[in-house]
């Protein structure tokens, strides 16, 4: 086994990803404790890896960094003399950057274009039975690590501060006991589950549960909006209103995070927090899924067409999106029981 003492790990995003290779960092750590990660990413998903124990540094790339910029950046990293860099992206940016890495030995992860193409395109699973996006980042790294190797789990830190604050901004809502948080929102409308299905689940959780729902997202998913108005019960609604530090802390305090497959949703069980994951056109193979043995999946697993593109990008061309709407509240709920017990 090649010994390491300093590794620089590239991940630019987005939120769920950049999560997932903590789990990598902490598998590092546990067979090299004496290692130092630095970490690069953009700059609006650093405040993500703060306070993270077992990262070093940060790098904060601005998203409009140009060409020239990034390679001024490859050089200064060459400069800093690590003993690997770990290239967790592989996109054109973070080629630029480990092709002017001529001293430091660098390893990328392989996508499994092709895998995926046959997937989507002819419905062909070659994809082995314990495929997750965990073992897939894990693969960059095999030599460096012994045969049987365990992964290890991802891994988020909120401070106390962070919680306490949280809890402020919550109790001016009168929230004063225990408290789901909803994601409903999604980068592509295809991943959304309907509003009013959604408050169906919030008003059955008030009732039998006597839990508080409290919504977050971005400015943009006006689905939040929808839920709010829709449901019986009294929502908190934070959209649009959190940054991404408070939205953790709101979450690494919930019962339990509920949304479609978005970076939250893997924030959460970073955190501890049991995921209920709604999934339509993505699936375990295109890096969704679920880690915690608390959390849940719900998905229409008869569907032929599913999965049907990598983010959920592509419009279905079916007459209807079955595989989000025969997905219905019975089932969530089921999903709900299940993690509280």
């Amino acid at each position: 086994m090649t010994l390491l003492r300093t590794v620089l790990v590239l991940r630019f995003s987005s939120i769920g990803d950049i999560v997932q290779t903590t789990s990598l960092i902490g598998t590092l750590m546990k067979y090299f404790p004496e290692l130092k990660i630095d970490f690069m990413t953009l700059s609006k998903f650093a405040p993500l890896l703060e306070g993270h124990p077992h990262i070093n540094k940060v790098h904060a790339v601005d998203i409009n960094a140009g060409y020239k910029k990034l390679r001024r950046i490859g050089f200064e990293m060459e400069m800093m003399g690590y003993d690997l860099a770990i290239d967790l992206h592989n996109t054109t940016r973070s080629q630029v950057i480990r092709k002017v890495l001529i001293n430091t030995k660098n390893v990328h992860i392989k996508k499994p274009r092709w895998k995926r193409f046959k997937l989507f395109a002819f419905h062909k699973n070659d994809f082995q039975n314990f495929f997750s996006i965990r073992s897939w980042l894990h693969e960059s790294v095999h030599d460096f690590l012994p045969e049987n190797f365990s992964i290890n789990d991802t891994h988020l830190f909120i401070s106390e501060a962070e919680k306490s604050d949280a809890w402020e901004s919550l109790r001016k809502y009168d929230l004063k006991g225990k408290y789901f948080v909803v994601t409903p929102g999604a980068a592509w409308p295809q991943k959304r589950w309907k509003a009013d299905r959604y408050a169906k689940v919030i008003d059955d959780c008030v009732h039998q549960f006597q839990m508080y729902p409290v919504l977050i997202g971005g400015l943009g998913d006006d689905i939040c909006d929808w839920i709010k108005n829709i449901a019986d019960s009294p929502v908190v609604d934070f959209h649009g209103k959190t940054n991404l530090r408070e939205s953790l802390a709101i979450v690494s305090q919930a019962e339990f995070v509920l949304g479609s497959d978005t970076g939250f949703l893997h924030a959460g069980e970073a955190l501890g927090v049991p995921a209920i994951t709604l999934l339509g056109p993505t699936s375990r193979e295109t890096g969704a899924g679920i880690f915690l043995n608390k959390s849940q999946v719900v998905e229409e697993k008869s569907l032929w067409c599913r999965p049907c593109s990598q983010n959920g990008s592509i419009p279905c061309y079916r007459k209807e999106q079955y595989c989000m709407t025969r997905i219905q509240p019975d089932q969530v709920m089921s999903a709900v029981l299940k993690v509280l017990n």
